[in-house]
């Protein structure tokens, strides 16, 4: 790109001013808008910024655990010396990846760095695939999610999969042999596959909240032999034979119990890692660890890299990060629907989390304007184990409370505090000196949570978060 493209300079010229006016009058963190305005001027800004990464790009992308995988990618890629760029933030719409690609651009629109990672939305993958052209394409997985905006699971597996068969002939999908329907994800050229391969990590069955999965060959219900997260474990076929195809990079023993880490031992490629600590719970961040080090690999990392890469990860915004309130520690879990409450869920359940429990429901736009899918994961398991009291927070805190009475939880264990300095400060004066509280947030309600507590100096602003 040169100076002789008036409209492209005037696009990222407009980009940045917008992201410094964000910040500035403390309208967001300029992870967005920026990109709109952008787009606004010139459509094809990010077209034009993609082929700036020395070494190319990368899209993660999935319902569940993209920000944590790319941020773990991210880690191994700076272990192996290379320069990365992403939008940690978690804007992840088309919009937020430009604004992302243009934080990193100068007016020439070149970009200082190596590889750019970037999670991306599973509704918007086709159109990143397209405009971007990565090298790596992981997809991590396919649950049930905001129903009223992403309709139903097939359909969304399908949305990936077109994505993956829009990619380059030279790129390469990373899929999750775990997940039958990412498994099944054909038309790249070349794929990798990365999953868990430890028995002793099955929880014993299928939770409530998954979507069964059928045969793609012939349509029949799959049989699990091995369940470890949501519908992702070792699967065939009882009436054609297809099965769970063998993954190359594997997780061959995971370890974890509560919400502080996971110790896990990767095999793969030419070697392996571990066991290593992750300050990371459950299995399906064991697969998060896997994906990254599938796509590490494919990028050019070497083991001592990648496991260098995982010493050195902490947990990104909103996601098993903690913050500090009242003195006191509060741990903040992204949990947005179905799958994703149902596995911190049981993270709270398997360690000693302490005597209080936060969960948050807000029911915007970005979280799901439905809030039925509150009643497929198994809370009932909270009635009998758990911590002491539960603080229920958000605009739909009544429902949460109906929810657990209907669960079984006594009356007197629910302290309905909706606004989050309110659910803080309960939090803080019941939680156990030295354990960080947990709580299980909906998405803008982790945005709620995470201002407050950043507006009392107990955090950093999510965007100034690597």
């Amino acid at each position: 790109m040169s100076w002789a493209d008036p409209r492209t300079r005037l696009a990222l010229l407009a980009g940045k001013v917008t992201a410094w006016a964000s910040r500035g009058l403390r309208m967001g963190g300029g992870t967005t808008l920026p990109g709109d305005v952008a787009r606004a001027i010139d459509p094809r800004v990010l077209r034009k910024l993609a082929a700036s990464p020395r070494r190319g790009t990368v899209l993660v992308t999935g319902t569940n655990g993209k920000t944590t995988t790319a941020a773990l990618l991210r880690r191994m890629a700076t272990a192996a010396g290379w320069r990365t760029g992403g939008n940690q933030s978690g804007s992840n719409l088309i919009y937020g990846l430009t604004a992302a690609a243009i934080a990193h651009a100068d007016l020439r629109g070149r970009m200082d760095v190596d590889w750019l990672v970037l999670e991306v939305d599973e509704l918007s993958a086709l159109a990143a695939a397209r405009e971007l052209r990565p090298e790596i394409l992981v997809v991590l997985n396919a649950f049930r999610d905001q129903l009223d905006r992403s309709f139903e699971v097939d359909q969304v597996a399908a949305r990936l999969g077109e994505a993956v068969a829009a990619l380059p002939e030279t790129a390469v999908a990373v899929l999750n042999s775990d997940d039958p329907r990412i498994a099944a994800l054909d038309g790249a050229a070349r794929t990798s596959l990365f999953g868990i391969e430890d028995r002793e990590a099955d929880r014993g069955g299928l939770p409530e909240s998954a979507d069964r999965p059928v045969c793609p060959r012939c349509g029949t219900s799959l049989h699990f032999d091995a369940v470890y997260y949501g519908q992702c474990g070792d699967y065939r076929c009882p009436a054609c034979g297809w099965s769970r195809p063998s993954p190359a990079m594997r997780v061959i023993r995971v370890i974890g119990a509560g919400l502080e880490h996971v110790e896990l031992t990767l095999a793969g490629p030419g070697g392996g890692v571990g066991p290593v600590e992750v300050p990371l719970a459950g299995a399906h961040n064991a697969a998060n660890v896997a994906a990254a080090a599938a796509a590490a690999l494919e990028m050019g990392a070497d083991w001592d890299q990648i496991e260098h890469g995982l010493q050195q990860f902490r947990p990104a915004f909103g996601r098993s990060q903690v913050v500090r309130w009242r003195q006191r520690q509060v741990r903040l879990l992204l949990a947005k629907n179905p799958a994703g409450m149902q596995a911190s869920l049981e993270a709270v359940l398997g360690g000693d989390a302490g005597p209080v429990l936060g969960l948050a429901l807000n029911d915007g736009i970005a979280d799901g304007t439905d809030i039925s899918w509150i009643w497929d994961v198994e809370f009932e398991k909270l009635a009998t184990v758990g911590p002491r009291w539960i603080v229920l927070s958000g605009r739909r805190a009544a429902e949460l409370a109906l929810r657990l009475r209907y669960a079984g939880l006594a009356a007197s264990r629910l302290l309905v505090r909706p606004a989050p300095e309110e659910a803080l400060d309960e939090l803080a004066e019941r939680a156990a000196p030295g354990t960080a509280a947990p709580a299980l947030l909906t998405y803008t309600a982790m945005l709620a949570w995470h201002r407050t507590v950043v507006g009392a100096g107990g955090a950093k602003p999510f965007w100034t978060e690597g």
